[in-house]
């Protein structure tokens, strides 16, 4: 079963998506799925992730898995922002390169890049 969220965002954070789903071959939303999935069982903090608010001019309607959407939902929740925020926060922070995919023994998951930090 599946189930819609709307994001509004930059229209260059929805380029580098739609970008990075063709380059790896996969539709938007399996890409953002793929993204968003490994993001809830990282241990980051979100708060310290900027939201790219200023300019959000271009929207991603997607499918996803319901199962994943009520854990995004519940993870907002908590953080007390909505599903569309955190999304956006997280996939802005992954395409700008603040979070990165790293291998913990086999399993992937997402990491702050502490480098970028250090160059900042």
């Amino acid at each position: 079963m599946t189930s819609v969220i709307s994001l509004r965002l930059p229209s260059a954070l929805e380029r580098a998506i739609r970008r990075n789903a063709a380059h790896s071959n996969a539709s938007v939303p399996e890409a953002v799925r793929w993204i968003l999935a490994h993001a809830l069982e990282s241990q980051f903090n979100f708060s310290g992730l900027p939201d790219p608010r200023r300019v959000l001019d271009a929207k991603l309607d997607l499918r996803l898995p319901s199962e994943l959407v009520a854990r995004i939902r519940t993870e907002s929740q908590r953080l007390n922002v909505s599903i569309s925020v955190y999304s956006r926060v997280i996939l802005f922070a992954y395409f700008t390169k603040r979070l990165l995919v790293v291998d913990l023994g086999g399993r992937y998951t997402l990491a702050e890049n502490h480098e970028q930090k250090k160059s900042a």
